[in-house]
């Protein structure tokens, strides 16, 4: 099974302020704000929805192909994707502009402040889906460029590839009508609980409208673990406990790559499920998106604690 992962590719530089942002920003003096934080160094994480599906893929053994874009700055992106055993052979280098990137101040009371460029996510991955394989194909459309996020799913219908429909944290740029078209006649709808409240307002929709325009609508609760829907039956599903909790950025990635792997081997969509929460409890215990590693044993073993089917 072919695995395409759409979505975004993205540079992390992240930064800690050792005061307080609220100790030097004058509240009648907001109209004139003029600050500048001195940080104490600064880190650089690889990110981006596309780039952490895929390496969360590949260390579940699959060979996953990126369809997103990187500027001229992403040569070490690439080779950090390929090294994984990723396919990039379909991400599209954008010379003029650089890869999208987020730029965060932390501060001691954990309040940030951020600053995101897309740069060359605003540019489609133009990949050509005619020559996707439908019997042997499967898809997710995770957040990244709107256009490739409007265009790829009625392409997947339009060739009978199955594909997941992620909005995330796009659904600030959507319009209910559009959000509807692009998710209708997808094998899965998944998001997490306060961005299915938002597509329902943005929508329109109640919950039993938007199940009945997809196969199955997954929803992430955090801690809580995750409920699955499929027509009006509902199945609960645990979260995965970890052996430690670092870093919860990155985890609902993870959960998209074990879910993937599970639809790819044939899974039913509950036991798809619990690979996600078990790959998630990789995720969190590390600081980074890609920076976990899966033992395969011990995943099993994860896995059949919470009464998974391993491979």
């Amino acid at each position: 099974m072919r695995i395409y992962v759409s979505g975004s590719l993205a540079y992390d530089r992240i930064m800690n302020f050792e005061g307080r942002f609220a100790d030097h920003i004058l509240p009648d003096k907001i109209h004139v704000l003029n600050v500048c934080f001195n940080v104490n160094g600064l880190q650089e994480k690889l990110g981006g929805t596309a780039g952490n599906i895929a390496y969360g893929l590949a260390q579940l053994g699959e060979r996953p192909t990126l369809l997103a874009c990187l500027g001229r700055d992403g040569d070490r992106y690439l080779e950090w994707m390929d090294s994984q055993g990723v396919d990039t052979s379909q991400v599209r280098q954008v010379p003029e502009e650089f890869t999208a990137g987020a730029f965060i101040t932390t501060d001691k009371s954990d309040n940030q402040i951020t600053g995101f460029n897309p740069g060359a996510m605003n540019f489609s991955c133009q990949c050509a889906v005619e020559d996707m394989n439908p019997a042997s194909s499967l898809a997710i459309v995770a957040p990244g460029n709107l256009e490739d996020m409007t265009e790829l799913p009625a392409q997947f219908r339009r060739h009978r590839i199955p594909y997941i429909f992620d909005p995330g944290q796009s659904l600030n740029i959507w319009q209910g009508p559009e959000l509807v078209k692009a998710f209708s006649g997808a094998q899965v709808l998944i998001s997490n609980d306060y961005e299915l409240e938002l597509i329902q307002r943005m929508t329109g929709l109640k919950l039993s409208q938007i199940i009945d325009k997809v196969e199955a609508v997954i929803t992430t609760k955090g801690e809580e673990g995750s409920v699955l829907w499929r027509g009006p039956d509902r199945t609960d599903i645990p979260a995965c406990p970890a052996s430690q909790v670092k870093d919860p950025t990155g985890a609902g990635d993870a959960y998209r790559s074990g879910l993937l792997k599970a639809m790819a081997l044939g899974k039913d969509l509950a036991q798809a499920c619990l690979w996600g929460a078990v790959l998630a409890s990789y995720a969190v215990a590390c600081y980074g998106t890609q920076e976990y590693t899966v033992d395969r044993a011990d995943f099993d073993r994860r896995l059949e604690r919470l009464g998974g089917e391993t491979a």
